[in-house]
């Protein structure tokens, strides 16, 4: 069980490791294995093993480009499909927000205060935007976790596994956690920013709904984003319903995100100089967990000794 470059290397440098016994070959997330992305690897590792083989390959949403498929050599294919269009469950409740861009941290403060008591996964276009969320909604006492392709394995499984244990009750994440992961007490998926693949959105918004529960999704449409959000719904085949909210209330809560955004921004640049400082002695004091905290700098700690240094 591997990604395709770990098998790769294993291939490469394991002594006495090879596939020539292989009879089944299984592919999941095979639109993506099959894309661009993995070309090399795929082709490597096709190249190695038996062509008198089994291939399986699954998705939520598969390719229609049938030279894709041929690259994994498939000889009489036999396709299943629970339904040939694109769609989403039942008992998935979609809507949408159209609102400025300069507001959606406020709106997302509101609807995390709105639907309290829930857990959330909030997907982010950006690892940046993934750590700056983060911290902002820390500063403003949310029990947040990010979760994105920059941090290192073993702290990609601490969140996951304080997500899991409902220490946590926000997940930030890239499109990284976007497939695969299985996660039952998600109940409502935010698209903070929205998915520049449709099909994306069909994987994001199946992290919540799963195996007959129920689910929310709310999608954050800008100005910017009104093309790609009309092609999500052209996809789907559904038109999305406005998810309601008090603009005033909204509105009320502005200064003090702004407050958090400005105390998030202080965060993440120290988080990047003291990276460059610890760089040499690659130490692991960057913990997720222990992001530096406002409170010292209220207190004028930190920020007051930089100055006498």
């Amino acid at each position: 069980l591997a990604t395709p470059g770990r098998l790769i290397d294993h291939l490469e440098n394991t002594k006495g490791f090879n596939l020539r016994a292989l009879k089944y070959l299984v592919m999941d997330e095979a639109d993506r294995i099959l894309n661009m992305d993995f070309e090399t690897e795929v082709d490597k590792i096709l190249k190695v093993i038996p062509r008198d083989r089994k291939t399986f390959l699954f998705s939520a949403t598969m390719t229609k480009k049938v030279q894709k498929l041929q690259r994994a050599a498939l000889k009489n294919p036999v396709k299943c499909a629970v339904s040939s269009k694109y769609q989403t469950v039942e008992k998935l409740q979609q809507y949408y927000l159209f609102i400025p861009s300069k507001f959606k941290d406020t709106y997302l403060v509101y609807i995390l205060n709105e639907l309290a008591g829930n857990s959330f996964m909030i997907f982010c276009s950006t690892c940046n935007n993934t750590q700056r969320t983060a911290l902002l909604l820390r500063n403003l006492g949310f029990t947040a976790i990010p979760l994105h392709g920059q941090m290192s394995q073993s702290k990609r499984l601490g969140s996951l596994n304080k997500f899991k244990a409902k220490a946590r009750s926000i997940l930030l994440a890239t499109d990284v956690a976007s497939r695969g992961l299985d996660i039952p007490h998600v109940d409502v998926v935010v698209n903070f920013d929205i998915p520049t693949h449709s099909k994306d959105y069909i994987h994001r918004v199946g992290r919540t709904a799963r195996a007959g529960r129920s689910g929310k999704s709310i999608t954050f449409v800008t100005q910017y984003d009104v093309e790609l959000f009309q092609r999500i719904e052209h996809l789907i085949g559904k038109k999305l319903p406005v998810f309601p909210t008090q603009d005033d209330e909204v509105m009320m809560l502005t200064e003090r995100v702004t407050e958090a955004q400005r105390f998030a921004r202080m965060e993440l640049r120290e988080h990047g100089e003291k990276k460059k400082r610890t760089r040499e002695d690659a130490g692991d004091n960057d913990d997720t967990e222990g992001a530096i905290g406002v409170r010292n700098k209220v207190a004028g700690g930190k920020m007051k000794k930089r100055k006498g240094r």
